[in-house]
């Protein structure tokens, strides 16, 4: 588990090759929203904030000094996760597609808060590319109080299974039901 003192490096155990994670490092983001039809749009600060998932996998064979993180589900299995560097490599611009959400459409997973945005899909087929698999969360007396969990980050050739309104909605349409949800 070759990280720097403060996780905002990691090393390869083997080739020595040195990989910054500052990318990852929670950051604060602005969207304006309209959660009542009434209401004049306004401005709201987001904070974001990132899984390891996002530049791990899970191991499939690699040395046990490869493993960066052991993670244990509610249903007993441990799930070891290695440094995956396309994952690392596709997140390197991961900040300016959060910036850029607003007007994106996302796909809403099964439960309202889990949501999906498909980036650099392939030109062979339609749903093939890299997603974002992204928590929308209220944290009631907090500053900011919405924020935004990235869960994971990978290459997928299907939809995720659980995605409702198949042809998604756009990203402040979404937050905007979400913070009136809440009470925002």
């Amino acid at each position: 588990m070759p990280f720097n003192h403060d996780k905002s490096a990691w090393t390869d155990p083997d080739s020595g090759t040195t990989y910054d994670l500052g990318v990852f490092k929670p950051f604060t983001t602005t969207y304006e929203i309209k959660p009542r039809k009434d209401a004049e749009p306004f401005s709201v600060e987001v904070l974001v904030r990132f899984s390891n998932h996002c530049y791990s996998r899970t191991r499939k064979g690699e040395a046990e000094h490869h493993i960066i993180d052991t993670q244990q589900h509610r249903n007993g299995t441990v799930d070891e996760r290695v440094f995956c560097v396309d994952r690392w490599t596709f997140c390197q611009n991961v900040r300016t597609v959060i910036d850029e959400l607003a007007l994106k459409r996302c796909l809403e997973g099964g439960s309202k808060e889990i949501l999906y945005r498909q980036e650099q899909p392939s030109q062979v087929a339609a749903h093939d590319g890299w997603y974002l698999c992204m928590r929308l969360e209220h944290r009631k007396g907090r500053t900011p109080p919405l924020s935004l969990f990235v869960r994971s980050v990978h290459w997928r050739t299907n939809r995720p299974a659980d995605i409702r309104r198949h042809g998604g909605q756009k990203f402040r349409e979404i937050l905007s039901r979400f913070a009136k949800s809440k009470g925002l």
